[in-house]
């Protein structure tokens, strides 16, 4: 392998990590006619026509006529593969098979280190790149397991538990994708099934149908900056619809500066929230927050600040924090979240204090730094599109259920008619006010942080946050807008909050 090509992967071979040999127990050693009432497990045999996309019960696996025990069993976390050219069908050996005997013609895998999880092993080999690498005898291609020992594993950052979520995240997605491919397999094959002409032509039409509304979404959805437009909390996806549809260089730019600023708000106001719900104000860059709001105004680092102290307060205390915590996961090199808003800060406080590009060559080299940046924030930020941003209207107890009934218009998604919403809760919520709705957790109050309240310019209902202080009132600023009013509610509400 050329220096160039190994460079692209970790610095020892698969044999450095782990222990490879063969499965030993023939086909001859069966039991052609087992007994049925034998429910010796140890004499299970995995045979390669078995190892399929789904593992038989242990029970259905063939016994092993004599009682001679084979050179190695399988354990739990080896990672099994036919040893034949074709789908290998690479595995990881569950609970249940711990014990069973390995039959010729596979290949097993026992990872005596972990410098990469199993999964991200598996998944590598049963890649057309691994495949490649693979050293085949014989007329009929074999691999050998003493062979494999000098395969390469690609490099991959990231702690085993952020490489295990993502590859995840892949799995669910290939699943589902799967999962509407066989269904419009289905309703075509549908289509022939007994009936008159007419009947048929209705099935082919459905079908069509479905089928087109299918591919339009995979469309829309194929597209990142779509997903945020669709899923995540309105201000954060307005300022993304704005980014897609700046016509202009510079307004492209201008509107990339103002979904940096909305996400960090955003970010902020759940941090500052989530902080407050679990008693946490005493943080030091909460305390600056405050002195800030009360000395002039609050400056977009300071908003970084709090969303950093409390992912790292909430990581220290084992809270989840409605997803913050994982979205802020430092990655190896220094990478992650909070470092690429860092960068944003920095490069929009130079293009906001008078070093902004001026001409055209500038505005493209300055949106091609804080593009990146920005889709990698509005990428680690998955999270919030687990979460919803509610208002409520109307709050019912429900006696039957034990719960209360909240309606209320759901503040997600870039279209400014927000949808109505209604859901259940064990919590009692207070009418007219803002709630963050986590996944199977309790609503927080988002107030005083934010609030919905038409604006007195533009006459449309925004979402606003506090940005300063005057010794009789708070000055609150849109986050879509920037349109600013006063709030005597806020500023009573911010005094309190910052004495408790």
């Amino acid at each position: 392998m050329r220096d160039e090509e190994q460079s692209r992967f970790s610095k020892h071979g698969l044999g450095d990590f782990a222990e490879i040999f063969p499965g030993s127990v023939r086909k001859a050693d069966l039991d052609e006619e087992p007994d049925a009432t034998d429910t010796d497990e140890r004499r299970r045999v995995l045979t390669p026509t078995l190892l399929t996309s789904t593992l038989p019960d242990v029970a259905d696996l063939p016994l092993r006529a004599d009682q001679r025990e084979p050179r190695r069993r399988l354990r739990q976390g080896d990672i099994i593969g036919r040893d034949l050219a074709g789908t290998r069908h690479w595995t990881c050996v569950p609970s249940q098979y711990d014990g069973v005997q390995p039959g010729q013609g596979l290949i097993v895998i026992r990872l005596t280190e972990e410098p990469l999880p199993h999964e991200y092993v598996i998944a590598y080999l049963s890649s057309a790149l691994a495949e490649q690498q693979l050293p085949k005898y014989g007329v009929i291609p074999r691999i050998k397991a003493r062979e494999m020992a000098d395969l390469w594993i690609p490099r991959c950052d990231g702690s085993l538990s952020e490489i295990r979520a993502a590859l995840a995240m892949l799995d669910a997605g290939e699943r589902e994708a799967a999962r509407i491919q066989d269904d419009l397999h289905r309703r075509r094959m549908q289509i022939f099934e007994s009936g008159t002409g007419s009947v048929r032509r209705g099935r082919l039409d459905d079908a069509a149908a479905i089928s087109s509304l299918t591919a339009q979404n995979l469309r829309r959805h194929n597209e990142p900056y779509k997903l945020f437009q669709d899923s995540y909390p309105y201000a954060v996806a307005r300022a993304v619809r704005k980014f897609r549809h700046s016509l202009s260089l510079a307004e492209k730019h201008e509107a990339a500066i103002q979904c940096t600023e909305s996400l960090i708000l955003s970010l902020g106001i759940m941090a500052l929230a989530l902080a407050t719900d679990r008693g946490r104000q005493d943080l030091p860059a909460i305390a600056q927050w405050s002195q800030s709001v009360e000395r002039g105004g609050v400056s977009l680092g300071h908003w970084v600040g709090v969303v950093r102290a409390v992912a790292d307060d909430a990581r220290q205390h084992g809270d989840p924090a409605a997803g913050l915590v994982e979205a802020t996961a430092r990655k190896k090199g220094k990478k992650g979240l909070v470092a690429d808003l860092d960068q944003l800060v920095e490069l929009r406080n130079k293009i906001r204090h008078g070093a902004g590009p001026r001409t055209r060559a500038e505005l493209e080299k300055s949106l091609g730094r804080i593009e990146p940046l920005m889709l990698s924030s509005l990428s680690g930020s998955a999270f919030l599109a687990h979460t919803r941003w509610v208002h409520t209207d109307r709050l019912q107890w429900m006696p039957d259920a034990g719960k209360f009934r909240v309606s209320g218009l759901a503040l997600m998604g870039d279209h400014p008619d927000f949808a109505t919403v209604s859901f259940d809760t064990a919590h009692p919520l207070a009418d007219d006010q803002l709630y963050l709705i986590p996944p199977n957790d309790e609503p927080l109050p988002l107030s005083p942080f934010c609030l919905l309240s038409d604006c007195p310019t533009c006459l449309a209902p925004e979402l606003y946050y506090p940005d300063r202080m005057t010794s009789s009132t708070a000055l609150l600023k849109s986050l879509d807008r920037g349109h600013e009013f006063d709030s005597d509610s806020v500023f009573k509400a911010l005094r309190e909050w910052s004495t408790t």
